[in-house]
């Protein structure tokens, strides 16, 4: 008995047993799948902080386009990628001059999104479907919207109005 002692005292000693070199496989395996499987998930959590939205300015109009106090309807189209395809997207805002520059507003009411319209004669934005009214600096005069018009960013450079757009 001795004998057999001695012998697998002997494999011990010239490397490790055929059990632990399949476990440690084994581990490594599956310390593999589960990355691959927790990759993903990773990805989906952390992706809000990888897409963080770049301001893009667009060239709406002339400066000269715009006379003070007046209140303009201007469209525009800008490339936006939609899944694997760039389609061509139309937008409209209102410009507005004042004394201090340019302010930019947002069609959509902020109660539920109707499009406004601005009513000239009377100096303010109208949403037809519960009867919001604006004033002419986009704040809230009567009824349910809850805040006043969203703006975008304004900037002039080299005689054209620039909007800032998140893409």
């Amino acid at each position: 008995m001795p004998e057999l002692q001695n012998q697998s005292e002997k494999k011990q000693q010239n490397g490790p047993s055929r059990r632990s070199t399949l476990g440690a496989i084994v581990m490594v395996l599956n310390l593999g799948v589960l990355a691959s499987l927790a990759a993903p998930a990773v990805r989906f959590v952390l992706s809000p902080l990888s897409r963080r939205s770049k301001l893009k300015w667009v060239d709406v109009l002339g400066d000269d386009q715009l006379a003070e106090g007046e209140t303009r309807e201007v469209s525009y189209v800008i490339p936006i990628v939609d899944g694997y395809q760039t389609v061509e997207r139309k937008y409209t805002v209102y410009l507005h001059r004042t004394p201090n520059g340019v302010k930019c507003f947002d069609p959509a009411c902020t109660h539920l999104g109707c499009r406004i319209t601005f009513q000239g004669d009377q100096q303010r934005y109208f949403c037809p479907c519960h009867g919001g009214v604006f004033d002419k600096e986009g704040k809230v005069v009567s009824g349910p919207p809850p805040t006043g018009l969203v703006q975008h960013p304004v900037k002039i450079e080299r005689g054209r109005i620039l909007i800032g757009r998140k893409v």
